[in-house]
């Protein structure tokens, strides 16, 4: 049993192991990926035609090692991964920020891929239709800046750390305590929301499937009220650009579209490739 001294000692103690403890969780809160589990054959073929400098071939081959691996996360998405490398040395970026996607699809948690993807995303020709609003901008950067079970030990800890001060605040002889402990409370469960609202940012956009890429030099988008059969395209989107699936038009061969700052039209189906892993 715990036992609140004056001073307030026992209530810093505990606070600074629980801060030290959720420091050493999160510092191996992440697994490594892994590939020395056993290889298909495809993947060391792939692999070989890389090293021989044949990178759209290679990635050819890591694709579809990778529709082969369906059910072996860990290797599938190493296999988007080394073939969005090789979409990148023939600067086909499009094709390489799908693949880097997809690995994260799989595994959110891939560092290498979110810093490749971050580098593939910086080299698109960007326009203001595909910047996010700054909060979500924002929230990405501090979402992603700690994996998601480093969110999850702290937000135990922030959790356990404020239950522990309202113990102090209502067990405490004197007022110092109880007013320190009452200030301390508020501010860890006012972290702890903080944490709360992390996770629930990372686990919507980790498994976001209806995002989609372009992957053609230029692709035009046509206003949503327009006929796209007949109609001038009222912009055109570039390699890389990153949009919303909403709908499919009839007949399918074109895409209803919403892109990062909310502006909706119609896209040709052929110049986008979604994100979404079909099993």
């Amino acid at each position: 049993m715990m036992i609140l001294d004056r001073g307030g000692k026992c209530v810093c103690s505990v606070l600074v192991t629980l801060l030290v403890g959720c420091l050493l969780l999160c510092s191996c809160g992440r697994a490594d990926l892994s590939d020395t589990e056993q290889l298909p054959q495809t993947f060391v073929e792939a692999d070989t035609l890389y090293k021989a400098g044949r990178y759209e071939q290679a990635a050819k081959m890591y694709d579809r090692t990778a529709e082969e691996c369906s059910g072996r996360a860990s290797l599938q998405s190493l296999c988007y991964y080394r073939a969005g490398v090789a979409y990148s040395q023939t600067e086909q970026r499009g094709w390489a920020i799908v693949s880097y996607r997809k690995a994260l699809l799989l595994t959110p948690d891939y560092k290498e891929a979110r810093h490749n993807l971050r580098l593939a995303e910086e080299a698109r020709m960007n326009m203001p239709a595909m910047e996010y609003p700054i909060v979500r901008r924002w929230a990405d950067a501090c979402a992603y800046a700690l994996p998601m079970s480093g969110w999850l030990v702290i937000s135990i800890v922030l959790f356990v750390g404020a239950v522990v001060t309202c113990l102090a605040f209502f067990l405490g002889r004197s007022r110092r305590v109880r007013r320190t402990s009452f200030y301390a409370m508020l501010i860890l469960l006012l972290l702890w929301g903080c944490t709360l609202l992390m996770i629930l940012h990372r686990r919507h956009y980790d498994k976001q499937t209806d995002v989609a890429i372009v992957c053609s030099v230029k692709a035009p988008l046509y206003a949503l009220e327009d006929d796209p059969a007949v109609a001038e395209p009222v912009t055109e989107l570039y390699d890389g650009a990153e949009l919303r699936i909403a709908s499919t038009a009839e007949g399918g061969s074109y895409l209803h579209v919403v892109l990062p700052d909310g502006t909706e039209g119609w896209l040709p189906k052929a110049n986008v490739e979604p994100v979404a892993i079909i099993q």
